[in-house]
């Protein structure tokens, strides 16, 4: 399976993430809920703006 990239989007702080994957769904549970996320720690309202 390849890489995909994705693009998050935070109203809170009016900022986008990119991001690449081998598995986004997994990825996206991960930028939920992880404690060691770094840049999308500061915000829960991420929501997936493109893939």
């Amino acid at each position: 399976m390849g890489h995909c990239c994705y693009i998050l989007y935070s109203e809170k702080l009016s900022r986008y993430y990119v991001g690449y994957s081998s598995d986004l769904d997994v990825r996206l549970v991960f930028h939920e809920n992880s404690e060691s996320r770094k840049y999308t720690y500061n915000a829960k309202d991420w929501e997936l703006f493109r893939i």
